[in-house]
C-alpha cells in the first residue's frame, strides 16, 4: 500500500468518527398540539438511550414563532427560522433561562425531568403556562450527547424534533364576545328593557 493510500484511509477514518451520530429525539404530542386559550400545556422530549455511558446530555427547549400568512399556512413538520431560547439544560443539570423566557412578567415556562417508569431514554417536560394566542409557534427540543475527548469535550451525538402549537379560544367565550357585539339582543340585556 502506498503513502497516499494510507493518508487516504487515515482521514477517511477522522472525518467518520469526528461527525455526528444522530440521537433520536420525539417532542410528545406532536407535530401539530392543539389547546384552549387559558389551559397549561405539558410538552415532553423524549431522548433515546445515550449512545455513550460516560456522556452527558446538554438540552435546549427553543421557540419560533409561526410565519405570517393569510391565510393561515397548513401546519408544518419544521419550525422557520428565527428561534429564541425558552430554556437550556447544561450537562451539570443547571437551569439556564433564555431571553424568550424573560419577557414575559411572570413565570411561563418550567423545566422538569420525568423519572418515573423509564427504562430507557430520558424524558425531558416542558410546562406552559396559562396559553394565549401570543404561546402560538414551534417549540423545538435541541439535544447534544458531550463526552470528554482527551482535553476537550466535545459533541458525540445530536438530536432536533419540534411540535407546533396552534391555540383556539373556547365556544363559551367566543359566544360572550359575538354577544358584546350586538349588547342590546343578549339576553341579559333584553330583563333591563321596560316596554310601556
Amino acid at each position: 500500500m502506498n503513502f497516499s493510500s494510507v493518508m487516504y484511509v487515515l482521514l477517511t477514518r477522522a472525518l467518520i468518527a469526528g461527525v455526528c451520530e444522530a440521537l433520536n429525539v420525539t417532542v410528545i404530542p406532536g407535530p401539530v398540539v392543539m389547546v384552549s386559550e387559558g389551559e397549561n400545556l405539558n410538552l415532553s422530549c423524549l431522548v433515546s438511550q445515550k449512545k455513550r455511558s460516560n456522556s452527558f446530555l446538554v438540552l435546549r427547549w427553543l421557540f419560533s414563532p409561526p410565519p405570517p400568512s393569510f391565510p393561515p399556512l397548513p401546519p408544518s413538520p419544521s419550525p422557520p427560522l428565527p428561534e429564541q431560547l425558552i430554556v437550556k439544560l447544561t450537562m451539570k443539570k443547571i437551569q439556564i433561562y433564555g431571553n424568550y423566557s424573560c419577557r414575559f412578567s411572570q413565570p411561563k415556562f418550567h423545566l422538569y425531568e420525568e423519572r418515573e417508569g423509564r427504562t430507557e431514554g430520558e424524558v425531558y417536560g416542558l410546562l406552559v403556562l396559562n396559553v394565549t394566542r401570543r404561546d402560538r409557534g414551534f417549540y423545538t427540543c435541541r439535544v447534544q450527547e458531550i463526552r470528554r475527548h482527551r482535553n476537550s469535550w466535545k459533541a458525540s451525538s445530536n438530536g432536533t424534533s419540534a411540535a407546533q402549537l396552534t391555540v383556539y379560544i373556547p365556544l363559551d367565550r367566543s359566544d360572550e364576545g359575538v354577544w358584546r357585539l350586538f349588547g342590546e339582543t343578549h339576553p341579559e340585556n333584553q330583563r333591563h328593557h321596560h316596554t310601556e
